[in-house]
């Protein structure tokens, strides 16, 4: 699958982020950080899924923590630092409706370098090649595709601690431009990116990461930083 790198979709795709833990703290926002190899990791798995399931197939996928977990994964292209919560992907769970032909206008854009000279990746699906082959892909070579998520209560304090679990929902016509929108930026990536998703109902806010938040859902933040590594984290690596 071709992804064009110096474009953004078109932003009218929901999605449905919660968290679950103790409710004596209030969460506020959720802040997901990433280094550049977890984007692509992330952007990989979710279009290789997007290829392999029918639009009406629910799925969930948990993803568990480094160090913390008996069997820390990367299920979706990503390793979880120890401090975050259990992340669970959820697929065509999403219920709320959006108008028909519904287009999110007021969205800022990602900083795109060289929007007048096409880019393109090439996403590979494995299972064209020799399924008797295990390969590694280029984001996990060095394991370096590390994942933090925090949580945060209305005065800024890091309430993390309080909640186990981040739900991610996504239905099936969201995930492509979701991942097309996650390649694009780690093709343009800088240490500090800090992009807010868009809101349904504030329509002044928020960058196009092809995805925009429901009713309801408290702000979330994507940032680009440098992780380290799954051995910084995990010495069973």
């Amino acid at each position: 699958m071709l992804i064009n790198l110096t474009k953004s979709v078109p932003l009218k795709e929901l999605c449905k982020i919660t968290v679950a833990g103790h409710m004596a703290y209030k969460a506020q926002c959720i802040e997901f950080t990433l280094s550049q190899e977890a984007i692509i990791g992330f952007a990989t798995e979710l279009l290789w899924l997007y290829e392999d399931i029918s639009d009406n197939r629910k799925l969930i996928i948990e993803t568990n923590q480094l160090n913390t977990d008996p069997a820390p994964n990367q299920s979706i292209g990503f390793y979880l630092t120890p401090d975050s919560p259990m992340l669970v992907l959820k697929v065509n769970s999403l219920t709320e409706n959006k108008d028909k032909g519904y287009i999110h206008q007021n969205w800022k854009e990602i900083n795109i370098k060289d929007k007048n000279v096409n880019q393109y990746y090439n996403v590979k699906n494995p299972y064209n090649n020799d399924i008797e082959l295990i390969t590694l892909e280029s984001y996990e070579l060095s394991r370096r595709n590390i994942m933090n998520i925090s949580i945060f209560d209305v005065n800024g304090n890091n309430i993390t601690k309080a909640y186990n679990t981040v739900t991610f929902e996504i239905n099936y016509t969201g995930i492509k431009d979701f991942a097309t929108m996650l390649l694009v930026w780690a093709n343009n990536c800088n240490e500090g990116d800090e992009y807010a998703l868009p809101h349904i109902d504030k329509l002044d806010y928020g960058y196009n990461l092809g995805i925009i938040l429901t009713y309801n859902n408290i702000p979330v933040k994507f940032k680009y930083h440098n992780l380290g590594t799954a051995f910084d984290y995990d010495s069973r690596f």
